[in-house]
Parts: C-alpha cells; structure tokens; sequence
C-alpha cells in the first residue's frame, strides 16, 4: 500500500516539473528580444587588441591599449 503513494507522488511530481518546463519555455519563447547594446571599439596599434574607445588611450590617429604600448610604439616609429 505504501509503495502505490510513492509511486503516485513520483507520479504527480513528474508531471509537477513537465508542466513547469512547459510554461518557463512559452514565457521565454513570448518575451521580447532585448536590445544589445553596442559599444564603440578601437584596436590597439601596438598588439591589435580591441577594446572600448573609453579606455583606450587616443595619440592622434593610433590608440594603445595601456601606456607601455603607446611607448613601444613611438619607438618603433
């Protein structure tokens, strides 16, 4: 007798979680796409790394991901 509650709470538990599943996907399958923001990147001109043009560090035409960059390349100039 006991084992036939277990096995109807297994049951109803189950079906508990495919119902859940259910909702959660029609919720996100209804939600709007969020907008992505979009950032202006530059590229280093001493090792081609991208980044954020807000922290890069600007000489002239060229931008450096860090001050030793920015070094190196006045020297190689």
């Amino acid at each position: 007798m006991g084992l036939r509650y277990l096995l109807l709470g297994l049951a109803i538990w189950a079906v508990w979680l495919i119902l859940r599943h259910l909702i959660r996907q029609q919720r996100l399958k209804n939600t709007p796409p969020q907008a992505v923001k979009s950032v202006d990147s530059v590229q280093c001109s001493h090792c081609g790394l991208h980044l954020p043009r807000s922290e890069a560090i600007q000489q002239g035409d060229d931008f450096f991901c860090n001050r030793e960059h920015q070094r190196l390349f006045k020297h190689r100039e």
